[in-house]
């Protein structure tokens, strides 16, 4: 069963000056040219928001651990913070690339940072005054490749913008899927991702919500909500089995076209997620396009 609502929407010269604002945006880039560094410093220019370059170490993504917790000689050893600061670099360094770049791009204040060491803190650290991470997935078959995600989705607490190893250097998504499931990741996905819902030209809500039994507390309506947003939406209902529910939301997604799936993630334990399975670290494996994801 489909239901569509529709709302008058602003023409597309009228929607670029009432976007709401992304925010300040924490781009994690492997090159200051990359795919992320481009939607990153757009989507912050948007709204004339501020865009933070950021470094990790090459092990973070996968083929190489990464402490979580320090060993004593390395707190020994360690300088006074793992955090590098780098807003000034010499001409033709990867930060003052990016910093020009988002100057161009017309992002407001444009930083560039590395982070040496403990990253997990690092992470928290930035993640304390930015609202979005923007990073692109890389091509690395290590076992362990999915679990850097695990740490920003789990440990920063703010949305995550994931783009696959091949897309197009956009700030903007045409068609957008979501995947709604009733949790309250889910909402917060939702009205996380109210800037990219805003700018897109057809939203289709997957609705795999369990019904509510009566006399329960007020719930969030995604649709009444995109509603008031002026957002066009077409509601389809979703039956899937739990260990099923990734495949189904990106073969659905497949069939719509769409080329950003917005999501609620890690409704299990991450434990869960990697013994038994999960939607989250499906969608994180196997997904062809960019994926909105928020714990």
């Amino acid at each position: 069963m489909s239901t569509s609502v529709r709302s008058g929407k602003p023409t597309a010269t009228a929607l670029q000056s009432c976007l709401p604002a992304v925010g300040d945006v924490l781009v994690i880039v492997g090159s200051p040219r990359d795919a992320a560094s481009y939607v990153g410093q757009r989507l912050a220019a948007r709204a004339q928001g501020s865009v933070t370059g950021c470094t990790l170490p090459p092990g973070f993504f996968g083929g190489v651990h990464i402490a979580h917790e320090p060993t004593v000689m390395a707190l020994l050893s360690a300088p006074a913070t793992d955090v590098d600061h780098r807003h000034d670099m010499a001409p033709g360094g990867d930060g003052d690339a990016f910093v020009r770049m988002a100057r161009t791009t017309g992002a407001r204040d444009a930083r560039w940072t590395a982070i040496q060491a403990d990253v997990t803190n690092g992470l928290r650290q930035l993640a304390t005054w930015h609202d979005l991470i923007v990073v692109q997935k890389r091509t690395v078959d290590a076992p362990d490749a999915l679990d850097g995600f695990d740490d920003l989705l789990l440990g920063t607490g703010i949305p995550t913008l994931v783009l696959p190893p091949v897309c197009a250097p956009s700030g903007t998504f045409d068609r957008v899927t979501i995947g709604w499931d009733g949790s309250g990741a889910a909402t917060r996905a939702i009205r996380c991702a109210l800037p990219l819902l805003a700018a897109a030209h057809d939203v289709l809500l997957l609705d795999g919500a369990p019904h509510r039994p009566q006399g329960t507390l007020p719930a969030f309506e995604p649709l009444p909500f995109l509603l008031r947003h002026g957002i066009e939406v077409t509601r389809r209902r979703i039956d899937a089995t739990p260990s099923g529910a990734g495949a189904a939301l990106l073969e659905k997604s497949r069939r719509f076209k769409a080329d950003l799936v917005v999501m609620g993630a890690y409704g299990h334990s991450r434990l869960r997620e990697r013994v038994l399975g999960g939607a989250t670290r499906h969608v994180l494996e196997h997904a062809p396009v960019a994926l909105f994801l928020h714990h």
